[in-house]
This record gives structure tokens, sequence and C-alpha cells, in this order.
């Protein structure tokens, strides 16, 4: 698990629930990065608005970026799984989800979620998954058509 430091030894705050009105001016541009470059998602920034106002994803704000998770379950056993839905750093290459694993971890534990789960295309964040105790479980390709 990645130290919640900074480099200088800095404790790095913990992410804080925030109101998706009072913080999209600065959200709807990092959501619109994470769609140009990743051409495969079919949502618009709105959507990730309207999920978070009607209280079925939830915006996380740090002052490196944000992440929004929400909550999928598993249609065999009925188990909540804390899905992280979307990350953005303010600077390209912090790992928020990493950095803030353990209160992630903590928080998605004691409001009954059985398990963490991310999609991603970006290897770099796969390989730092892997390396701190996540597992793979599938891989997703597609050929359209």
């Amino acid at each position: 698990m990645q130290n919640e430091e900074t480099d200088t030894g800095e404790k790095r705050p913990d992410p804080v629930l925030c109101n998706i009105r009072e913080e999209w001016e600065w959200v709807k541009p990092g959501i619109e990065e994470i769609l140009t470059e990743q051409k495969f998602l079919t949502f618009r920034p709105e959507d990730v608005y309207a999920e978070c106002l009607n209280k079925t994803a939830y915006l996380w704000c740090t002052d490196d970026g944000f992440v929004v998770t929400t909550t999928e379950i598993d249609e065999f056993n009925n188990e909540k799984i804390f899905f992280f839905w979307l990350a953005w750093a303010k600077t390209r290459g912090q790992n928020l989800i990493g950095i803030h694993q353990r209160f992630f971890a903590d928080a998605a534990k004691d409001a009954g979620y059985h398990r963490l789960s991310v999609y991603t295309p970006v290897r770099g964040v796969e390989r730092y998954l892997l390396m701190s105790g996540w597992e793979r479980e599938t891989a997703v390709y597609t050929r359209y058509l």
C-alpha cells in the first residue's frame, strides 16, 4: 500500500465528500479530459453531474483532484461493491485511488461494502494496483462492428 504522505513527509488530507454543484467548475474539465482520452466511455459530464446530484454516485475531493464512486451489486450474491467510476488528478501521474486506498477501503468497509473495484485502460494504474494487493479478475477487449 502506498504511503499517504507527500515526498516531504507531510500527511495528505483524506478525501472529502463534496457537493457536485459547488465543485462543478473545476470537476467538469477533469471529466472532459478523461472522456477525451478514453473514447470508449459513452457518458457525458452532465451524466456524472446528475448521478452525483441524485446520490447514485459520490464526488470525493482532495487537494490533488477528485474521485467519483458508485455502488455496484453482485447480481448473484447481492454483495455491495465500492466502484471507482472516475479519478482525475491535477498533476498527471498522481494515483489518487492508490494514495488514498486505506481511506477508501475503511470508508467502504464501514458502509457495508464487500470489495473495491476499478476498471481502467491505463497500464500504469494496473501495475500499481497489482503491487498494492489488488487482483486482476478480468480484462475486456472490444471490437466495434
